[in-house]
This record gives structure tokens, C-alpha cells and sequence, in this order.
């Protein structure tokens, strides 16, 4: 094969994986789907959100906010985040007018930044959203870290730093002359496990005064084995939750995830979970169901943490015992704080020799009509 054989077959790859119905007119009218390609387009200078401006969601606001970069929760905790700053893009649609409105922020998934460009439903729900008087803001967390997706390979960026960016552009949105304070969450697997990470009072509290956060939060197809939830959660105050995932999802599973959301502490009618019957992951996708090649690592041991941010149960001694990945916890700590990135690759090794990375899932779906009322009215009674 040659180089441009190659670019066509990863293209074509990731249509198939992350596009919502990709080859719709609307689609092809206004992307060049030959000439699109991500690795070129997403660079540490330059976001994916910016053909996405360009092409579907022009007259927006580019906004660039100060971020970091952060191993797990336990570092956020210590501040040790703060060692790794970074700059993130976002791009933020607001109705027409000059009043004050609530937003929702939109997080992306493993495939990345291009879901904003490719997902006939991010496209249609951004436009009801905004034509009930609801802005919407899109973050890219991977390009600026030199990432395009993470499908493939998900040690390539933690699921802390998204949850980061999340709450760094919470407090720009709260400050912002169009918003009313009132700010909203979503986003389906990466993106779901992000909105159940900044959930959690415990988090929050790191980055805001008191015990309140989003007021509306859907999140969708999370991943709560191993993305080092808190074993002990508790949701925001003032936060409203739906969580949705698809009973047959088998790239992230839905049992851990349904068992995560009920623990979590909250007030009556502060969460409901809606566990979809014969849905797979990315369910609203637009095409029908089928196998592709993702990361999986449901027989890895779970990573979970305790109140301090601590990981707890076999992983501890998988990694120091069995692998002795590093001299001592204490050592596994501070490697975690000074270089996140090559210690995510370290564990991501030490899996590999486990061999409890697989591949192979099942993913996409034609529910996305059938979905949209619902999520669309769940934000229409919480943030109007």
C-alpha cells in the first residue's frame, strides 16, 4: 500500500467508527470527506474544531481557556495538575440576541473532535438546543495534547484531564456577559465518564467554593471500571443527572456503570438512570450496528479510589508486587504527578502483559430520533 492508500483506509476507518450517518447530503456538501484528514487537522496548535466552525457551526466564539493536564483525581487533589498547564479550544454557539442564557457543555468522546463535525446527532441537538434559548459550548481535549482519538489506544490521554478542561470552562462560562449562570453537561462514553467525574462534590469542591456545580448534567455510556470513580460518590447539590447507557453496550458495560450511579449520595429526584434495552454504545451513531476493533479492558482490575484520591484493591498489587512497575507506592505516586503521560503508558504495559487488553465491540445505532426528545427535554426543564 502506499502512504496515500493508507491516509484513504484510516479515513474511511474513522467515518465508519464516528460519523453519524458521514455520507448524509448535509455532509457532503459542506466537508470534503477525501481531503479530511485528522491527523493533519488536529495538532498542538491547531483544533478540529476549527473546520468544524468553518464548515457546519459558523458565527460562534473561539475561546481559548487555561487547562492542565492531570494523571487521575488523586492529583488534583494534592495540585499537582497545576505542574502541567496547557491550553484548550472550545468553540461556543449562543441564540440570537443579546440576553442572558444557559449553556450546555458538549464533551467528546474517544474518536475526538471530530464527532462535533461528523454526528448528525451533536448536529441536530446543538441546533434545538439552541432554538429553546440554550447555548452550547464544544471542547476539544485531545488536539492540544498532541491526540486525535484515543480509540485505538486509551493511554494516549487520562480521563482526569478532560474532567479538568470540563470545570475550567464551567468557570469561564460562569463569568461570561451572555451567560446566566445556569451551565449544563453532556456527552456519551469518554464524555459520559467525564460528566460522572465532575458530578462529584469531591471533585468540584477542588475548583469551586461550596457544594454546588452543573445544574444539568446527561451522562451516557460512561466507563466505571476503570476510569478511577470515587468509591464512595456523592452528587452536587444543585445537580440534576440522567444517566442513559445501552443494556448490550460492550465496549464500556453498563452493569458497573448502573451500580456506580446508584451509590451515588443524592436527594431524591436528583438522578435518574435509564438503561436502554437492546442499545449499544453510540446508539444515536445514525448507522446500524456493527464490530470494530476498539480497546476494551473489562478483565483489567477495576481502579477506583477512596475519599484522599487513593487507588485501592488488586491494582495496587498487580502493579507494585506482580510488575513492580516502581519501587514503592510512594514512588508510583510521585511518577504519576511529575509524568502522567508516560506513567498512563507504563499501566497501559502492564495490562499488556495481564492480556487483559482485547478488541473487538460492537458499536453504533439508529436510535437517534427516537433519543433526541428525551434529551432535549430533560435540558428544557432543568436550565429554563
Amino acid at each position: 500500500f502506499t502512504s496515500n492508500h493508507m491516509k484513504k483506509i484510516i479515513l474511511i476507518l474513522l467515518s465508519i467508527l464516528f460519523a453519524s450517518n458521514v455520507y448524509a447530503d448535509h455532509y457532503k456538501k459542506k466537508i470534503d470527506i477525501k481531503n479530511f484528514d485528522p491527523k493533519k487537522l488536529c495538532t498542538k496548535k491547531r483544533s478540529l474544531l476549527e473546520p468544524a466552525a468553518k464548515k457546519l457551526f459558523p458565527g460562534g466564539e473561539f475561546i481559548k481557556f487555561n487547562s492542565y493536564t492531570g494523571f487521575d483525581q488523586r492529583a488534583v487533589i494534592v495540585g499537582a495538575h497545576k505542574k502541567h498547564p496547557i491550553e484548550i479550544t472550545s468553540y461556543l454557539l449562543l441564540p440570537e440576541g443579546s440576553g442572558k442564557v444557559p449553556i450546555v457543555i458538549w464533551a467528546h468522546a474517544s474518536g475526538g473532535a471530530d464527532a462535533y463535525i461528523f454526528s448528525e446527532f451533536i448536529n441536530s441537538g446543538q441546533k434545538k438546543l439552541l432554538d429553546l434559548g440554550i447555548g452550547v459550548m464544544f471542547v476539544d481535549n485531545f488536539c492540544s495534547r498532541g491526540v486525535t482519538s484515543t480509540w485505538r489506544d486509551q493511554s494516549k490521554a487520562t480521563i482526569a484531564s478532560a474532567a479538568i478542561d470540563t470545570m475550567m470552562a464551567y468557570k469561564l462560562l460562569k463569568d461570561h456577559p451572555r451567560s446566566n449562570g445556569k451551565i449544563g453537561l453532556t456527552g456519551h462514553s469518554r464524555g459520559g465518564t467525564n460528566a460522572l467525574m465532575v458530578s462529584d462534590v469531591k471533585f468540584t469542591s477542588l475548583f469551586l467554593e461550596g457544594t454546588e456545580g452543573f445544574d444539568a448534567i446527561i451522562g451516557e455510556a460512561a466507563e466505571c471500571r476503570m476510569a478511577g470513580l470515587f468509591l464512595e460518590p456523592e452528587i452536587t447539590s444543585n445537580t440534576k443527572m440522567l444517566y442513559v447507557h445501552g443494556s448490550i453496550d460492550n465496549l464500556t458495560l453498563a452493569k458497573p456503570c448502573e451500580e456506580h450511579v446508584k451509590k451515588i449520595k443524592a436527594k431524591p429526584g436528583q438522578i435518574k438512570i435509564d438503561i436502554k434495552e437492546g442499545w449499544h454504545h453510540d446508539w444515536h451513531a445514525g448507522f446500524k450496528p456493527k464490530k470494530v476493533r476498539a480497546m476494551t479492558m473489562h478483565t483489567c482490575p477495576a481502579v477506583r479510589i477512596d475519599n484522599e484520591g487513593n487507588v485501592t484493591g488488586p491494582i495496587v498489587d498487580l502493579g507494585l508486587k506482580k510488575h513492580k512497575l516502581f519501587p514503592s507506592q510512594a514512588e508510583w505516586i510521585k511518577a504519576t504527578e511529575d509524568e502522567p503521560k508516560k506513567t498512563m503508558k507504563a499501566v497501559f504495559k502492564m495490562f499488556k502483559k495481564e492480556k487483559c487488553l482485547k478488541r473487538g465491540v460492537t458499536i453504533g445505532g439508529m436510535h437517534g430520533d427516537e433519543y433526541l426528545p428525551q434529551f432535549i427535554n430533560f435540558f428544557k426543564e432543568n436550565l429554563l
